[in-house]
């Protein structure tokens, strides 16, 4: 992008510490409709141009070409519909220069050949507040969908390798292409959206496309015999289409499940000089093995069980590594007669 390109030479007009901060307001209703009746639209911030949310990356190159605006991290942002809605308010409200930096290209060249372009980004306190309640608000309503989801029992589905017909839980049919097929997409629990995640799945499958390495073949026996044979029936883990499938990614704001475990222990290093007397655990509690007898260490529920009970569990337990002792380790221990292996000695 001709913007991104200037930001090594950038000039920053704007101080930080002039923004202005409301209240924030979400819009209630993400607006209008695209050239598809029905399909969600996301609009400029500026003008009345409406693209389909599919079309987000034609939009942005629009505000940058025409509008010579530069969204920051656009890809951390959880709902750009409402994001969009929110700056294009704001916008009419009060200037852009309150809100934005001013970016310079070309800064050593004369003002005539310099390009101004204006950079929105969480640098600024109130988009940055903007960005985190709407990741709060989509975290809610994923958190809501997985929810009803979970207790659905109105699923119906096939199995993509058996056509196998499941209805009721949605658990039915995952368990079992995962214990019958070998083909684990994830605990039913962690998923989310999942008549979406299978029907995307079926048809790559149907378009002969490996879900791992995602080539395509010629036919179906030749992919079938491909993602056995190279154990290729799983998901691809780096394809990104399937992240928001999965509750993970949406808890933690700008990060993906595999950069929160990517993530460098090191850093931690920084607060070595800090004890351990903050961490607090609940004592270790032992049940007995025949009655609701409960202690606070397994050698006082020893005493208790043999004394109680009768139950030697030590005594078991000796006589059990005694055996397997001369079982392993000594090769002429079958001549040993049987009642010498019964008791200790």
């Amino acid at each position: 992008m001709a913007a991104s390109q200037g930001l090594e030479e950038a000039e920053t007009k704007n101080d930080h510490g002039d923004y202005i901060l409301e209240p924030l307001s979400l819009p209630e209703s993400p607006g209008g409709v695209s050239a598809v009746e029905g399909t969600p639209s996301v609009p400029c911030i500026f003008c009345e141009e409406y693209l389909p949310i599919s079309e987000q990356n034609q939009l942005l190159k629009h505000m940058i070409i025409e509008h010579k605006l530069v969204i920051a991290d656009v890809k951390l942002v959880a709902d750009f519909r409402r994001y969009a809605l929110y700056w294009k308010r704001r916008f009419v409200e009060q200037p852009i220069t309150d809100f934005c930096c001013v970016i310079r290209t070309n800064s050593e060249a004369s003002l005539e050949e310099q390009d101004s372009y204006f950079l929105l980004c969480d640098a600024l306190p109130e988009d940055r507040i903007l960005r985190e309640k709407l990741q709060q608000q989509r975290l809610r309503e994923i958190l809501e969908q997985q929810q009803q989801e979970r207790y659905d029992t109105d699923f119906h589905g096939s199995c993509m390798f058996c056509d196998k017909e499941f209805t009721g839980n949605r658990s039915g049919l995952l368990n079992h292409m995962a214990n019958d097929h070998a083909f684990n997409i994830g605990l039913p629990d962690n998923i989310v959206k999942c008549k979406e995640f299978l029907e995307l799945l079926q048809k790559k499958l149907d378009s002969l496309q490996c879900l791992y390495c995602e080539k395509t073949f010629r036919d179906k026996n030749t992919l079938k015999d491909h993602m056995r044979k190279k154990q290729h029936r799983r998901i691809n883990a780096k394809n990104r289409e399937y992240d928001r499938f999965y509750i993970i990614n949406y808890l933690e704001f700008g990060k993906s499940w595999e950069e929160v475990q990517s993530e460098d222990d090191r850093e931690l290093l920084d607060n070595q000089e800090e004890d351990w007397s903050g961490w607090e655990e609940h004592p270790v509690c032992a049940v007995c093995l025949f009655c609701e007898k409960q202690t606070d260490t397994t050698e006082k529920l020893y005493v208790h069980m043999e004394e109680a009970h009768g139950f030697g569990l030590l005594k078991i337990k000796t006589q059990h590594e005694m055996v397997n002792h001369l079982l392993l380790c000594r090769p002429w221990c079958h001549l040993i007669p049987t009642q010498y292996l019964k008791e200790p000695h």
